[in-house]
């Protein structure tokens, strides 16, 4: 990579548009379910795929990505760089890039919230005991 980020280098342009992509949770979810051996997500055998060969040179890579995007030089170049380099830092992590696979770690990170079934019945069962004492039901 050139010494300065350039708009007309086409490495520069490939990173850029896969670091931004990285902003969305629902990429990261389609990473985690289409490429599991990238992220090191296990298929339910026995086998740790963080250690193939695979899952380590995907951290490397994402480690070299971090390194420079979060340098305000590079960082400038990006649409959303809260969320980008937020999932950038988070996917240094190996239990966050085995844990993304989970629906819920998604739905987190898309500030998706999730009702508690056992306490949406709770409620119902409440509100209509409250009604009936009150005569409504």
């Amino acid at each position: 990579m050139e010494d300065r980020p350039s708009l007309t280098n086409p490495r520069f342009i490939l990173e850029l548009e896969f670091v931004s992509s990285l902003a969305n949770p629902y990429y990261l979810s389609h990473l985690a379910v289409t490429y599991p051996n990238l992220l090191g997500i296990s298929r339910g055998d026995d086998d740790d795929d963080s250690s193939s060969p695979d899952a380590q040179a995907f951290a490397a890579y994402l480690a070299y990505l971090y390194s420079y995007w979060k340098t305000p030089e590079y960082s400038q170049f990006l649409t959303h760089p809260g969320p980008t380099l937020r999932a950038l830092r988070l996917l240094q992590e190996e239990t966050f890039r085995r844990d993304i696979i989970l629906p819920q770690v998604i739905e987190g990170l898309a500030g998706v919230s999730v009702p508690d079934l056992t306490q949406t019945e709770t409620d119902t069962a409440d509100e209509k005991q409250e009604a009936g004492q009150n005569g409504r039901i």
